[in-house]
């Protein structure tokens, strides 16, 4: 069976928080402060990104053109996804950010087919607005819409290893329910890990996923 690696979008695929990019872009700075108060615990994740996505003053072709200019993915994710596209291992993506932008910016990849199972919360426009949406209910826990340790764990099978690679704030919930995990190295999920002692691999290209996973 071959081995799952449960993924993160922003920051982790992508070189950047692309979703924190558009917010800069089309938001007043107001917004940083929203964010903010999610990574103190004062409102949960979903609360925090009403508000901010509220204040987005821009419309999906907008976002999508500036989500191509910006969503650049990581080193060695085109590798992973060929190896999800040819069916050597499962990538499962776990995403507190939104449908719009990942899709596009995925799309190729999506098209081939090595991306079947992606959960990620959804950006509609209602009267003239940008309106963030929770589509999976099922899968929220007390601070995040996409639970990430909840994609883990549905992830498990007997003798399937599920790996979980993630960067920020909202990923961490799946380390202490992952086989292995591993963190963007300098950002807030190699911190939170080092706190709790978690053990973990800090890593800047994906291929370093890939190799492990090889030898292991």
């Amino acid at each position: 069976m071959p081995p799952v690696v449960v993924i993160d979008f922003d920051g982790t695929l992508t070189e950047i928080d692309v979703g924190d990019a558009i917010c800069d872009r089309f938001a007043p700075p107001s917004w940083r402060g929203i964010d903010e108060r999610w990574l103190r615990h004062e409102i949960p994740l979903p609360d925090a990104q009403r508000q901010m996505w509220a204040l987005v003053g821009a419309g999906p072709d907008e976002i999508r053109a500036f989500a191509d200019s910006v969503g650049r993915l990581r080193a060695g994710a085109a590798e992973l996804l060929e190896e999800a596209a040819q069916g050597r291992l499962e990538v499962v993506l776990a995403s507190g950010g939104f449908d719009l932008y990942i899709d596009r910016i995925l799309g190729p990849w999506i098209a081939r087919g090595a991306l079947p199972l992606r959960f990620a919360n959804r950006l509609v426009w209602k009267h003239g607005r940008t309106v963030a949406t929770f589509p999976h209910p099922d899968l929220s826990c007390a601070t995040c819409a996409v639970c990430k340790g909840e994609v883990v764990r549905r992830q498990r099978r007997p003798g399937r290893q599920v790996v979980f690679v993630g960067d920020g704030a909202s990923d961490s919930c799946a380390a202490p329910v992952a086989d292995r995990v591993f963190t963007v190295k300098g950002g807030l999920f190699e911190q939170t890990c080092r706190e709790r002692a978690i053990p973990h691999t800090a890593i800047v290209d994906l291929r370093e996923v890939l190799a492990i996973l090889d030898g292991s």
